[in-house]
């Protein structure tokens, strides 16, 4: 089973740099909804997709030590990677690479967080999860 889970990192601590920040709380919530209702497939591949902003220039594996302790505490082998989308210049461009992501990698599903007046939300609210239904016949789980 291949899971795709769109994160947002939020600044946590504003002395060292990489530290400062972490998986934000509706993003982790979607993480661990996703290992605890699928963590028990055989061969479980997440690919976490980072939606960067010009504001924030983080490192490409920032968030993906953050899931995988998540995994390791809910007792789950997973295989995890982080894909960053940068350099979008617009919704639609972010919205556009995912769309691309999931017809390319083989996304079994897509689980997301959803909360109001997040970053994660101005990107998938509206009509992106019914996009991704029509046009990539993935299934999506909205966890607020």
């Amino acid at each position: 089973m291949h899971l795709l889970i769109p994160f947002d990192i939020v600044p946590t601590d504003s002395r060292v740099p990489q530290d400062a920040f972490g998986v934000a709380p509706a993003s982790e919530r979607a993480i661990r909804y996703a290992f605890e209702t699928y963590g028990r497939h055989d061969e479980l591949r997440v690919t976490a997709v980072s939606l960067s902003t010009d504001a924030i220039d983080l490192e490409e594996n920032l968030g993906a030590a953050d899931i995988r302790s998540i995994a390791d505490e809910l007792d789950v082998n997973a295989e995890v990677s982080v894909h960053s989308v940068q350099d979008a210049d617009s919704i639609e461009a972010l919205q556009r690479e995912v769309l691309d992501l999931i017809g390319t990698d083989g996304v079994d599903a897509v689980v997301m967080g959803y909360e109001e007046d997040t970053f994660a939300d101005a990107v998938f609210a509206g009509s992106t999860p019914e996009r991704v239904l029509e046009e990539r016949a993935t299934p999506v789980v909205l966890v607020p």
